[in-house]
């Protein structure tokens, strides 16, 4: 009985270190995939109440923005900060 026990148990333990190690082997939501790409494209929040869609043009390496207008349920081009001189050397 105690060594069906501590079979289980090793096994279990197994079990969660193979999900365990499968769960950190996804790839990130904004890594370029199969060969690369001109564009990548992020969501995220930009204020409490807006959510944002982010794309990244990597050939003219420029950054574009909109926030999703709830009300309107369209996307409007986001003016928000000036990347230009937050990345100024």
């Amino acid at each position: 009985m105690k060594k069906a026990l501590l079979v289980a148990l090793v096994c279990i333990n197994v079990a969660v270190l193979v999900a365990l190690v499968g769960v950190n082997l996804r790839r990130a939501d904004a890594q370029v995939s199969r060969g690369g790409s001109d564009y990548i494209m992020v969501t995220g929040k930009i204020e409490a109440a807006f959510d944002a869609i982010f794309v990244v043009d990597l050939k003219s390496r420029r950054l574009a923005a909109w926030r999703f207008d709830r009300t309107a349920k369209r996307l409007v081009p986001y003016k928000g900060r000036q990347l230009e001189s937050d990345f100024k050397r």
